[in-house]
């Protein structure tokens, strides 16, 4: 398990360190300016120029504490000190005098007409740290698209300068990082909006901030890794009906590819039996596809109904919605199960959009649920546009989940689960690859078959999303992420839980 921190959670651990337990802030920068180096040396693989390029700040600090070390282990290097804010760090200068005491040359403003004339092979951004809240404005927003214009292996300490530490937004512009360094802890930022682009490669260190710090300001969200992979518990004396029967309830008239797909991620998950309900124009393919599923199919209203009737009595979860279509049937279909249903619902695509317009369907229903949705479908839900959800999604997910009493699964590049209930999970695994039709019906399909196999409906939801991303990551490395198409994450389950 690890965290990750807003910006101002991680400035509390930070100055609780600092203030309550008594550890200097030059220790935690020396131990810092060690990752930062030790980086550095395994990047710089032929050896060349490094730039070092920052401001007066802590995170300026780091760098030139990093330039000192590196320059004690014998490379080139050469820092730039770009000298416009008013007011710096203590840290800062100390860092700043010791290289003096050394002899050690600093720049003290970067020329534009210098710098592409110098062939670096590393250039390191300590311009500004997580404490950033202005936009980027004047010279440094000039050496900032120098930097990007220069051909080299980009790394940012902590985070790349202009990135807003939680939302992840530009701040008028941001150095574009091929790798990011950053400290104990992840920062929310980088998971979102422009962070996820501008980050690169992040790679976190251990700089020192103790656990007990970490404890005293007990950040909200956190992720797994693969520690924390917890699968439904397999018995030696079981049969089939041990591990669950999911009802998937999926499929239009000739639309058989979502129900197939959550069918088979659910038993891919370890469901036992896994019945699918679906219009009878669907059955030869699918029967031929998944022959493994029960089969139950409808061509009228009356059909449609009776399956809904069918699969309340034999079920233990039920999926709704991949493929379903939104019509007088499938709305019938949506409010008898959210009505009279005796077992939990996992609630996806196009059930969710049915809901959009019967919102009091969700307040009313009968049985606790998962509901899926991604960032458009969020927001026909709470009828905010894409942007908004976006740049407040945190609070909607966890306000819409304790509203409406569901755990919520916001699908987006890194999903967020929630019960709205205190801890929030993000999902760091996963890739663009995924981003392809089908995706989301293979993840209802694992999470239902987590629901099957015992897991309470959170902990399905978060290991879930997270079982989905690791077997998306281990199809991106086989296939390719322009290549991969959804059955490969489903190809991909077995190999991840094994």
């Amino acid at each position: 398990m690890q965290y990750i921190v807003t910006k101002k959670e991680m400035q509390e651990i930070d100055g609780y360190t600092i203030d309550r337990i008594g550890i200097p802030a030059a220790v935690l920068m020396e131990r810092a300016a060690l990752q930062v180096a030790e980086l550095v040396e395994e990047l710089n693989t032929g050896n060349g120029r490094i730039l070092i390029a920052v401001e007066g700040g802590n995170n300026g600090g780091d760098g030139l504490a990093a330039a000192r070390i590196l320059l004690e282990r014998g490379y080139d290097v050469d820092i730039y000190y770009i000298a416009d804010i008013p007011k710096t760090s203590t840290e800062f200068w100390l860092q700043r005098n010791i290289l003096h005491q050394m002899g050690v040359q600093i720049h003290k403003l970067i020329p534009n007409k210098l710098i592409p004339d110098k062939n670096y092979s590393v250039i390191v951004d300590g311009i500004f740290g997580i404490g950033l809240s202005r936009p980027i404005e004047g010279v440094q927003r000039k050496v900032i698209e120098l930097l990007n214009r220069m051909d080299a292996v980009r790394i940012a300490i902590d985070i790349p300068s202009g990135i807003d530490a939680t939302t992840g937004e530009i701040l008028g512009i941001a150095f574009q990082a091929d790798y990011t360094v950053t400290f104990s802890l992840h920062k929310l930022g980088m998971f979102f909006s422009d962070g996820i682009d501008y980050c690169g490669k992040i790679v976190c260190k251990d700089a020192g901030f103790p656990q007990v710090a970490i404890g005293e300001i007990a950040p909200k969200i956190r992720a797994y890794d693969l520690s924390d992979l917890r699968l439904p518990k397999r018995y030696a004396g079981s049969n089939k009906g041990t591990y669950g029967r999911v009802a998937v309830i999926a499929g239009s008239k000739n639309m058989s590819g979502a129900a197939y797909l959550c069918g088979k991620a659910a038993y891919s998950t370890g469901a036992g039996l896994v019945k699918i309900y679906t219009h009878e124009s669907n059955r030869v393919i699918l029967q031929s596809q998944l022959p493994e599923a029960v089969m139950k199919t409808y061509d009228d209203y009356e059909g449609a109904l009776s399956c809904i009737e069918d699969a309340m009595h034999w079920a233990t979860v039920i999926v709704v919605g991949p493929g379903l279509g939104v019509d007088t049937t499938s709305e019938r279909m949506l409010y008898e199960l959210l009505m009279n249903a005796e077992v939990p619902l996992v609630v996806d695509a196009d059930a969710l959009n049915i809901l959009s317009d019967n919102r009091e369907l969700l307040q009313n229903a009968a049985m606790p649920m998962v509901i899926t949705p991604h960032m458009k479908e969020m927001s026909r839900l709470i009828r905010k546009t894409v942007p908004e959800v976006v740049e407040d999604r945190l609070e909607i997910a966890v306000q819409f989940a304790k509203t409406m009493d569901v755990t919520l699964v916001l699908k987006d590049a890194r999903s967020i689960v929630t019960d709205g209930n205190g801890e929030i999970y993000i999902n760091l695994c996963g890739n663009n690859g995924m981003s392809t039709g089908g995706a989301g019906d293979v993840l209802s399909g694992i999470i239902a078959g987590m629901i099957a196999g015992g897991l309470p409906l959170l902990e399905a939801a978060k290991m879930g999303t997270y079982v989905h991303g690791l077997a998306g990551d281990r199809a991106q490395e086989e296939k390719g992420e322009y290549a991969m198409l959804a059955s490969d994450i489903i190809s991909c389950i077995g190999e991840v839980m094994r």
